[in-house]
């Protein structure tokens, strides 16, 4: 006579290829060779199916990989300020428990055998006191992600799964 356990769900997971809308219910920062990164995991998603971004700076030396996660998530804003030009400073509360749930779109994508979340984002529809994102914001920023997708991260050059897009400087910087 044997036992077995049979854990609920089966792995199965919640989710397709392509663009999901999550829930984010657990992040964490790490650090892998002096390289700063968040971890996000997602309601309905395996532990193993997590969402990885690294800290990029852009050439004003400021940071804007896990800012824009945090933007795009609408998490831990506490100030915003105009600037002379028209600009918006905001000050983040950037802390990994701002997350927990919020939402997002992600995008899912086979590597091999598995899955594995495009660390591009995109907001859902919502206002804060800084902006306002509404579909054809939501389109822009996927179509953005998936010109990334297409043109640094997809391993099978042929058509089958790609997007069409016709964005010309989409994460130029920023190699996965």
């Amino acid at each position: 006579m044997r036992t077995l356990t049979i854990k609920s769900g089966g792995g199965g997971g919640n989710f397709t290829d392509g663009w999901n809308h999550v829930e984010i219910t657990k992040a964490k920062y790490g650090d892998w060779e002096g390289s700063k990164y968040i971890d996000v995991w997602f309601k309905d998603f395996p532990e193993t199916l997590n969402m990885r971004c690294y800290a990029k700076k852009g050439k004003d030396g400021e940071e804007f990989a896990i800012g824009r996660l945090f933007r795009f998530a609408n998490a831990g804003l506490t100030e915003a300020l105009e600037g002379d030009d028209g600009t918006k400073v905001v000050k983040l509360d950037d802390s990994a428990d701002q997350l927990v749930g919020k939402m997002l779109h992600v995008f899912l994508h086979k590597d091999g055998e598995y899955f594995r979340v495009l660390a591009q984002p995109a907001p859902t529809e919502f206002t804060n006191q800084v902006e306002t994102f509404k579909e054809n914001d939501i389109s822009y920023w996927k179509g953005k992600a998936e010109k990334y997708y297409n043109d640094y991260v997809k391993k099978d050059t042929s058509s089958n799964g790609a997007f069409a897009s016709t964005e010309d400087d989409v994460f130029a910087s920023m190699p996965d």
